[in-house]
């Protein structure tokens, strides 16, 4: 199930302290897997995880399935690329992971939709936004339904100044009110698990930018 160049998402538990870092696998072998040293999920910074570290391994498999696994640091290696070891358990310990709860921030961000089914297109913002799904403000002059299919595209900055363009498809779920604002709430259908990656990272910046507002208006 695990291929070489695969993302993957690692996660510690230090005292109830829980971090996330995301990472690559670089080569397999029958008992253990070698990744790339591990980067914050937040802050993409380059992490080393001792010896004995116990760590939560999640990854995509296609496009609608997610795995995890939990294993083990049990080497490093110190080439040109330095590189973790993990101890690899077998298929039948790897867990299927029935749903993925995704931090949701508020965040206007500037998006393009674009259902051709009902020939609805227009361009609006978010109201909150995760790497599941998101609101948007629905213009008074547009009509969409429940189940309808269609893109949509936008830009997200973090905190580094990076920018990244990200087009999805999304499903509409429901629309509803919200301060006197009519939303459109909307879920990704078949997102790529790296996409999916930069949104978490987004999110996690964005919750922490939102909370130090709150600390220090």
């Amino acid at each position: 199930m695990l291929s070489i160049g695969m993302d993957l998402t690692i996660e510690t538990d230090n005292n109830g302290i829980v971090k996330k870092y995301k990472s690559k696998v670089a080569d397999l072998y029958e008992e253990r897997v070698c990744i790339y040293y591990p980067l914050g999920a937040a802050d993409s910074k380059p992490t080393f995880l001792p010896i004995g570290t116990k760590v939560m391994v999640e990854f995509a498999h296609g496009s609608t399935s997610v795995f995890s696994f939990e294993s083990e640091v049990i080497g490093v290696q110190r080439s040109t690329v330095p590189l973790v070891e993990l101890a690899l358990p077998e298929v039948e310990l790897f867990n299927k992971v029935q749903r993925r709860e995704y931090v949701r921030v508020d965040a206007s961000v500037p998006v393009g939709l674009d259902f051709s089914g009902p020939g609805v297109k227009f361009a609006s913002v978010t109201s909150d936004i995760s790497a599941g799904g998101c609101a948007v403000v629905l213009p008074p002059e547009v009509k969409i339904q429940p189940a309808e299919v269609g893109t949509i595209e936008f830009t997200i900055q973090m905190g580094s100044g990076e920018q990244f363009q990200l087009t999805f498809l999304c499903e509409v779920i429901r629309t509803f009110p919200k301060n006197k604002l009519t939303l459109v709430s909307l879920e990704y259908v078949d997102p790529p698990h790296a996409d999916q990656q930069l949104l978490t990272r987004f999110c996690f910046e964005r919750q922490l930018s939102n909370r130090k507002k709150s600390l220090h208006p």
